[in-house]
């Protein structure tokens, strides 16, 4: 090869090098080019929220002089996540106690309202009465608008909680005539709505459950008497017997 041949391969080398110079830091492609512009674009956040939070506006507080504590972000974060489910449960349990009957949270009402008896015999009987008279106003109400859901609910309620008392209340003789007459008052209330709604078979159901009720109450009521001993025969008739058999052996003799 001759000197001048050998110029153009070497120009052609360098040629080759630079080009793949420029395509690497003057033009740089796929990930190299991503990678670049990603550091730009950070570097830019960063020289933007610098900026920004030099030119804040701050409160000037010449008298404080104790220095101002602030929650870290997470932990910031963490508090108002439980505030915000302890409001939610408050709010949906003022929602549960508050449900009229025929929505959907009246049986979950109804069920804590039975979970939370008293376990005091004078104060639980107490408080069946309120809610039995509770589950009667709220049927008297439905009966008034119309709304034969909600009075089909309350009436439910009403029986399911009749049987709770009759259940719970025991044998004494002054709890069980208390409740059977609360419950004659409340079957001459729910005679009227079935005169008026003849067409509710839920009154008649309750109705039937109170009438039922009372019926339990009354035999619970009624002193068990002890049975009566049997006792064995006087053996005198026997001795009698013999003796007139002896005299009458003697006699012959």
């Amino acid at each position: 090869m001759s000197s001048y041949e050998g110029g153009f391969v070497a120009n052609d080398r360098l040629e080759d090098l630079l080009d793949a110079y420029c395509e690497t830091r003057l033009a740089p492609r796929g990930a190299v080019l991503a990678r670049i512009r990603a550091n730009v674009l950070a570097e830019a956040a960063s020289t933007a929220a610098t900026i920004a939070v030099a030119n804040r506006p701050r409160l000037v507080e010449p008298h404080t002089t104790r220095p101002r504590w602030s929650l870290a972000p997470r932990f910031s974060r963490a508090v108002f996540g439980l505030g915000f489910a302890a409001a939610l449960m408050l709010g949906t349990s003022a929602a549960v106690m508050a449900a009229p009957p025929g929505s959907a949270f009246y049986n979950a009402r109804v069920f804590i309202e039975t979970m939370a008896l008293p376990t005091q015999a004078d104060a639980r009987l107490a408080r069946h009465e309120e809610l039995i008279q509770e589950r009667l106003d709220e049927a008297e109400d439905a009966a008034a608008r119309g709304d034969t859901v909600a009075l089909a609910a309350a009436l439910a309620a009403y029986q399911s909680e009749v049987d709770a008392a009759t259940d719970d209340i025991g044998t004494d003789q002054t709890r069980l005539a208390h409740l059977e007459v609360e419950l004659a008052k409340h079957a001459s209330v729910l005679t009227a709505l079935a005169a008026r709604l003849p067409e509710e078979s839920s009154i008649e159901h309750a109705i039937d459950t109170s009438s039922k009720a009372m019926t339990k109450l009354q035999a619970k009521e009624q002193p068990t008497q002890p049975p009566h001993p049997t006792h064995a025969p006087q053996g005198g008739g026997g001795n009698g017997g013999n003796g007139g058999g002896d005299g009458q052996g003697q006699g012959g003799n």
